[in-house]
């Protein structure tokens, strides 16, 4: 990887200065822990901001969201402890959630020109944080000069050795089976809509294309890897097929990594590609991929797909205490990283970076999901963070923004500051005040008891133990079944982990051999005395 700037930030963030509310009796002492530090190891193991850039942030008053206004921002995104950005396409396209690319090598004229990227990408790497971009392979706009060309020379009779574009996609004089689309007097593949015909993957002349593409962004404008979308329908109902062209884009793209930081012999992308689907498939794509990625959608609100592992299932605010929380969380942990850290066919050991997240672009936002609930708006993130793994954050959910139904409403403008949303992307909802349950930005800073700064606590404690990020988890006796305890170690650190899933403080005794470094509380302390430590409800305590 390439070596980024460590930014030493010391956060003297005892749990009385954090979340300065009455602490539970009976357990002796509150428990202040140690100042933070950040221990950042140059891995692919990180925090991720995603930014959906027209809902961002603003700079030039026009009402969308723009690329000086995310670099505006980079240094807010550090402070929260994030060391990635995901941008959302940032391309040309037909539309405003840039996913019908009609250029793969420019940047929107709505977002900005391609020095402002440049520029935000410098500062970026600058703060310590990478830089992945939203890579759409499976299909273009039927705008793109690629399509047009193909499609007429398609119905002349043009070989692809006279016009390589009819070579670019699936065409046909005849409907054949699939979602075929017409075009004139031929037929094009199209899985999502009319507006984005199918790539075909299989053609040599695309795959040099992509080549380029992929050089470009990562050579030229210095990008530290890619998302891939819609990596499940790269070759429909083929896992296999689909992997291996994941496992081509990544042994590309780290190819072309190299190149550019000669002095690191590990130096590699960070690609992850999104399988929207359960744990067959995304063991599948772990298996074949080389290296990259996938998106773990069982850890996130997503409708009703894979509802027993996600964490709003645990949570929700209807369900009583759930009876078996802390069981059905521990086995979810293990799961996650299990698909990450198996054997692939040929039998060799895998170790690749697991990525849950609780929503994205795609899903209702968190908070929505919770009802609005803060304390289990809060203990939700709390737990991602406490997966192995790269976890991913949606710009907005570390101030509680609401958003569901239709996909414009799930990509409403930042509130950044009181009552002053000034941010309307095209084709996306407006954004009235029940898209914004909670304070902006500019006020949750400064509320130490807010969302963000439990957000942002999280983080610092992940960014500060490289175990919790990367380790390996162990399960440990526990009588209480409200309260999880758990190890992770990582080389030759190990830490413990208390989890409190209840609506009500929890004591946990014979903790011995460890002391308390840290808590992550929604409200209250966690008070303790020798061995025995008391827990506010959904609290988490991590000791060493």
């Amino acid at each position: 990887m390439k070596k980024f700037t460590k930014i030493l930030a010391c956060s003297v963030l005892s749990l009385s200065f954090l979340l300065p509310l009455t602490a539970c009796g009976g357990g002796g002492a509150p428990l202040t822990g140690e100042a933070l530090k950040d221990n950042i190891i140059d891995d692919q193991y990180d925090n991720y901001y995603q930014i959906f850039p027209y809902s961002f942030c603003d700079s030039d008053g026009d009402g969308v969201g723009d690329i000086n206004g995310i670099t505006s921002k980079l240094g807010y995104v550090r402070d929260m402890g994030y060391t990635g950005i995901w941008l959302n396409p940032i391309n040309p396209s037909s539309s405003y959630h840039g996913y019908d690319v009609t250029d793969y090598k420019a940047v929107s004229g709505q977002l900005g020109q391609m020095e402002d990227f440049e520029a935000m990408v410098t500062k970026a790497h600058s703060l310590g944080i990478k830089v992945i971009l939203d890579l759409v392979l499976n299909h273009s706009s039927s705008s793109h000069d690629w399509f047009t060309r193909g499609a007429y020379n398609f119905m002349l009779g043009e070989t692809a050795e006279n016009c390589p574009e009819v070579d670019y996609y699936n065409f046909s004089f005849s409907k054949v089976n699939g979602k075929y689309e017409q075009f004139g007097s031929i037929y094009y593949e199209a899985q999502f809509n009319a507006g984005m015909p199918d790539f075909n993957l299989d053609s040599e002349l695309l795959r040099e294309q992509f080549a380029d593409i992929i050089e470009f962004w990562i050579k030229e404008k210095k990008v530290d890897g890619f998302r891939l979308d819609a990596a499940l329908h790269f070759y429909e109902g083929n896992n296999k097929k689909s992997a291996e062209f994941t496992k081509w884009v990544k042994e590309t793209a780290d190819a072309a990594y190299k190149t550019v930081h000669p002095e690191d012999p590990n130096a590699e992308t960070f690609v992850v590609g999104e399988v929207w689907s359960g744990e067959t498939d995304i063991s599948d794509f772990f298996e074949g991929s080389g290296g990259a990625s996938f998106f773990d959608f069982r850890v996130a609100n997503n409708g009703s797909k894979f509802v027993p592992s996600a964490i709003n299932t645990m949570l929700h605010p209807v369900q009583p205490d759930a009876a078996g929380a802390a069981n059905n969380f521990y086995e979810s942990v293990e799961k996650v990283l299990s698909l990450a850290r198996g054997k692939n066919a040929a039998g060799e050991e895998t170790q690749f970076v697991p990525t849950p997240f609780l929503c994205n672009h795609d899903v209702g936002r968190i908070a929505g999901v919770m009802l609005k609930d803060e304390a289990r708006i809060k203990f939700a993130y709390g737990l991602l963070s406490l997966y192995t793994g790269s976890n991913f954050t949606y710009y907005g959910d570390e101030i509680g923004m609401t958003g569901s139904s239709n996909d414009p409403e799930k990509r409403v403008g930042m509130l950044w500051e009181k009552d002053t949303v000034g941010i309307y992307p095209p084709g996306a909802a407006n954004t009235p005040s029940k898209y914004y349950p909670f304070p902006s930005v500019e006020e949750q800073l400064a509320d130490e008891g807010s969302i963000l700064n439990y957000y942002k606590h999280c983080n610092l404690v992940r960014n500060a133990y490289p175990a919790l990020m990367r380790g390996t988890p162990k399960r440990v006796e526990n009588s209480n079944e409200n309260v999880l305890v758990f190890t992770k170690t990582y080389k030759d650190e190990t830490i413990t982990i208390v989890v409190n899933f209840s609506q009500k403080a929890q004591t946990v005794k014979n903790l011995g051999g460890v002391s308390f470094k840290q808590g992550i509380c929604v409200s209250g302390e966690i008070t303790g005395s020798g061995s025995s430590i008391r827990l506010p409800e959904f609290g988490i305590a991590i000791l060493a």
